[in-house]
């Protein structure tokens, strides 16, 4: 199959000033839903905890700014940017920030979106 010039980029300025945590839980948004994948932007303050939950879908799971501990089959990973981990759909898992901390979901759908839902201020190119 050949590659095309033909699609979009869209790119997302300012991740860090969008979101804050509530004063007792992490607020999350889901920034995108667009082919083959949602982006989710969740925003913690210390301590606090995305209690044990799953996906239907495959994630891939970053830390951008900050630490947190994520928990899965009874053992802790310390996420950090540049440590990114991949869990399959249904994986049960919690997350608890070490230090204040924005963290990116990428849920991987394969859902085909003909025009992109964008929720943060965003370029596209």
């Amino acid at each position: 199959m050949a590659g095309t010039h033909e699609g979009r980029v869209i790119e997302f300025n300012e991740l860090f000033k969008e979101l804050e945590p509530f004063e007792t839980k992490p607020q999350a948004k889901k920034i995108l839903e667009a082919d083959g994948a949602n982006l989710v932007l969740l925003e913690f303050a210390t301590g606090q905890t995305w209690k044990e939950h799953h996906s239907v879908h495959p994630v891939v799971v970053q830390v951008l700014k900050g630490a947190v501990d994520f928990t899965v089959r009874g053992d802790t990973l310390h996420l950090v940017p540049g440590k990114p981990i991949h869990l399959t759909a249904h994986l049960l898992h919690e997350l608890t920030a070490t230090e204040p901390s924005t963290v990116m979901v990428t849920m991987l759908t394969g859902e085909l979106h003909p025009e992109p839902t964008v929720n943060l201020p965003a370029t596209e190119h």
